[in-house]
């Protein structure tokens, strides 16, 4: 059946709502609550600040957790799944019809402008304000939190799992009197947990999936009420109105091919004055019938290493009954994995296992050629295919049925040299990055704006709306095998803009530890010099390449023993942005990258000839490099002409009298 069927059906049996002239509420109450703030995020799987608004989201949900409504409606331009992709459309056309009306409403008032931010889109309460969309609700739902509502609502989901019926049942009772004669009841169906792409995904990473896909949550599906978009008309408005209405929905399998998970689903109804100024609402994950809940918990009881040396890892899991119903089967599946390896191990459980009970699972172990290399890594465990006798269950409680640990593993004599770029937007073998106190850096990618006319480096917001001041963002890599050669150089290069802000400037600061990490000594500690200036204060500094400064590190007195490295870029108090692309690790005297003077050849990039602007250099020797450090050519420049027709597809340092030029072989 095609995806539109589906839709015909929802829109033939749903929509079967029922109000129930009941005279004693069974939920809602009659007291004079605080409103609840809803809060709409208009949203896209390309939307770079989405994975933001989840970590806000966390952040404050739990110092109110019955007073916060969260509506993830996939709407704007970044939610159109590209050509080409497996990425998901979790567009509606409700939600499309509610995203442009109220953008309309408000893009007529200006906004607080963050810099280098897409514009989110977030409202609360659909209420319009001075900031208009930007990050509007932040500053002023405690205002809304703390008022009285003239409404109370209660939402009851609850589904049969063999038909897929949905009965939603919604009661609202009015404390005070609206200065509306008609207001309006929507009721949104919601889903959690779709695994998926999300663009900025890393940059929170208590949602990362496998370090590739995100977990969505949140994410509007259906509006439910049967007045579309806008929600079903409330006649009677007045102190002491009460209401109890009832909807059905035959839910399909799947919404343009995103399956509906039944035990991620939950249910909002909030009310409103019109199309705006909700009053206040009610949130509520779908119930589950008595017959096919459990609730197992999961307990990583492994041994894991406290240090950044890598320890072979013998895993341990704990599983716990925490429901009455006994359960007889289930699989447990834990896996370890990083960016170059992945190991997977699966037991099943097959007996009785009563309420209160446990049992532990061994599983085999892992090694360092398991995993290929040092880097973060990721162990997991979730339970699945629960069954008592032959009843499948649904576990009532997911998030203690799985769980995920984040370490971080570096291997022994992992090398005497390395380079580090940070091409394709991947972390470099044997390094990590390690954001848990600073989530505003990550790698970032656009063409030819590395120290060395690459495409990545790695970026540090600064702006002080990320609250980031002095907390560092550190790559970390190692260990150093010290016994071939243990004269070392260590180099990188940066770039900064205050961004015509009056700040103080960021730090970098790089230091080793010879016992894996319980101890660091500083080596070096540099305040950042502004290399370059963005566009305007909006907009975020990207820097040439030739604006890169380089910093060299002489480590030989350091080096008598093995060692790992940090370098932890550190936040001034406001800023643009922070750059560090190109760090070097290699034996004194090998450098072969020389520090970069003006210079300028052309074409760039170029397919056969490269043009030299400067007579004074004929007859001077060259030399040509690739990004590895490699000697490729060395010859003498006698017409200020060099044939590179010959040269692979990449980059090059052309080296000439102590002067350097990057360019790109096409």
């Amino acid at each position: 059946m095609k995806i539109k069927q589906y839709y015909t059906i929802i829109i033939a049996l749903i929509l079967s709502i029922v109000v129930l002239n009941a005279q004693t509420p069974k939920w809602v109450s009659t007291k004079v609550e605080k409103r609840t703030a809803v809060i709409e995020y208009f949203t896209g799987i390309y939307h770079q600040a989405a994975p933001n608004q989840d970590f806000k989201e966390n952040y404050y949900l739990p110092k109110h957790p019955d007073q916060f409504i969260f509506i993830h409606n996939h709407c704007t331009d970044s939610a159109a799944p590209k050509a080409g992709t497996n990425h998901p459309d979790l567009r509606t056309d409700e939600g499309k019809i509610i995203f442009e009306e109220l953008k309309l409403k408000t893009d007529s008032l200006p906004f607080e402008e963050l810099p280098f931010a897409e514009p989110p889109y977030d409202l609360l309460n659909r209420i319009p304000n001075t900031k208009g969309w930007h990050y509007s609700w932040n500053a002023n739902y405690l205002g809304v939190m703390s008022a009285t509502s003239i409404v109370n609502v209660y939402v009851k989901p609850s589904i049969d799992f063999t038909t897929r019926e949905l009965t939603v049942e919604v009661e609202y009772y009015y404390t005070g009197d609206s200065p509306a004669e008609i207001n309006y009841l929507t009721v949104m169906l919601l889903q959690n947990n779709i695994i998926c792409h999300q663009t900025g995904g890393l940059l929170y990473r208590d949602y990362v999936v496998d370090d590739t896909l995100y977990r969505q949550m949140h994410v509007l599906r259906k509006v439910i009420s049967t007045g579309g978009a806008w929600g079903d008309s409330i006649t009677v408005t007045k102190k002491g109105s009460y209401e109890l209405r009832k909807y059905t929905v035959k839910l399909p399998e799947s919404i343009n091919n995103v399956p509906l998970v039944l035990t991620d689903l939950e249910v909002a109804a909030f009310i409103a004055e019109d199309k705006y100024n909700i009053y206040s609402g009610h949130k509520a994950a779908v119930e589950i019938p008595e017959n096919v809940r459990t609730d197992l918990v999961v307990e990583d009881i492994t041994e894991y290493h406290d240090t950044y040396k890598f320890e072979t890892i013998h895993p341990k899991i704990k599983i716990t009954n925490n429901y009455e119903q006994p359960v007889t089967k289930f699989d447990v599946i834990y896996s370890l994995k990083n960016d170059y390896g992945v190991v997977i191990d699966t037991n099943t459980y097959s007996g009785v296992l009563n309420q209160g009970e446990s049992v532990i699972f061994d599983f085999k172990e892992v090694t360092k050629s398991d995993l290929k290399y040092g880097s973060a890594y990721i162990a997991e465990a979730s339970i699945v295919s629960i069954f008592s006798d032959e009843t499948e269950l649904v576990d009532t409680n997911k998030t203690d049925n799985e769980t995920k640990i984040i370490k971080y593993a570096l291997f022994e004599n992992a090398f005497t040299k390395i380079k580090i770029s940070f091409e394709n937007e991947l972390i470099p073998p044997h390094s990590i990055l390690d954001n848990s106190l600073n989530h505003k850096f990550k790698i970032y990618k656009e063409s030819y704006s590395g120290a060395k006319n690459t495409e990545a480096s790695l970026l540090y917001y600064l702006h002080y709306s990320w609250g980031v001041y002095n907390t560092p963002g550190y790559i970390i890599f190692g260990e150093v095998d010290c016994q071939e050669n243990p004269n070392k150089t260590l180099s990188y290069y940066y770039a900064y803009s205050n961004g015509y802000l009056e700040a103080l400037p960021p730090k970098i600061i790089t230091e080793i530890s010879k016992d894996w990490g319980e101890t660091w000594e500083t080596i070096s500690e540099i305040t950042c010099e502004e290399t370059g200036l963005p566009e305007t204060v909006s907009k975020l500094y990207v820097p040439k390449p030739e604006e890169y400064k380089l910093v060299r590190i002489d480590l030989s007195e350091y080096t008598k023993e093995n060692f790992i490295v940090r370098i932890g870029g550190f936040p001034g108090s406001s800023g643009n942005s922070l750059w560090l692309d190109e760090i070097l690790l290699t034996n004194a005297g090998e450098e072969s990258i020389k520090e970069r003077i003006n210079l300028s050849v052309y074409p760039n990039p170029t397919t056969n000839i490269l043009h030299i602007n400067n007579n004074n250099l004929l007859g001077e020797g060259y030399e040509i490099y690739d990004l590895s450090g490699n000697l490729i050519i060395k010859d003498i420049n006698n017409s200020n002409i060099i044939n590179v027709g010959n040269l692979s597809t990449g980059t090059y340092s052309l080296i000439i009298k102590d002067s350097i030029f990057n360019f790109i072989k096409k």
